[in-house]
Order: structure tokens, then sequence, then C-alpha cells
């Protein structure tokens, strides 16, 4: 019996894991899909709000899709590198300076440490 509840507790213990793995990994593919990917035909919010022609909406959208990127851990590497990184993006939406957005958001340079 105690072995039973022993593997019992195992398996529930893999599927939270593998549930917030999965949750994580969804929070990641749409914050990337809506928050960061263009297409010519539909831009980006990150894009937009760089632009300047982001609506009120969007730029909370992607406000909330920055704060809870800072919340997540990153795929690979260092976690105090992908705060530093997030925050910064957080930060430059905050004070709404879309210069150092532009260039917080340098897709190669997060990507390569932690994707």
């Amino acid at each position: 019996m105690k072995q039973i509840l022993r593997l019992l507790s195992l398996f529930a213990t893999l599927a939270a894991f593998s549930s917030l793995s999965a949750d994580q990994s969804n929070a990641f593919e749409e914050i990337m899909k809506k928050g960061f990917k263009s297409t010519e035909e539909k831009p980006a919010l990150l894009k937009k709000v760089v632009d300047g022609k982001a609506t009120k909406a969007e730029k909370a959208k992607l406000a909330e899709y920055l704060k809870k990127m800072v919340d997540l851990e990153p795929p690979k590497g260092d976690a105090a590198s992908w705060k530093k990184k997030t925050k910064a993006l957080v930060s430059a939406l905050e004070k709404n300076d879309l210069n150092a957005l532009k260039n917080a958001a340098n897709c190669k340079a997060c990507h390569k440490v932690h994707k």
C-alpha cells in the first residue's frame, strides 16, 4: 500500500511539473507571436508601439506581456540575465522611451543566450 501511495505521489508531482512547464511554454508562445513577431499584414504589438501607431489598449496589452515575461523562467541561460533584459523592456515601456524600448527588444541578443 505504501508503494502505491509513493507511486501516486510521484505521478502527481510529475503531472504538476509538466503542467507548469506547458503553461510557461504556452505563455512564451503567445507573447512571442502576439507581442514580438510581425508580418507585413499584421505588425506585432512591439512594432506598433515603437512606431507610435499603437492604441492605448495595445500598449496596455504589450505591458501585460512584458511584465509576464519578467516572471517566467528563461528556457535556457542565466535567470539574472533574463530578469535584467525583461525588466529593461518593462522600464522602457513604462517611461514611454521608444528608443530604449527598441534597443531593449533586440531579439537576437536575447535569443542568443536564452532560447
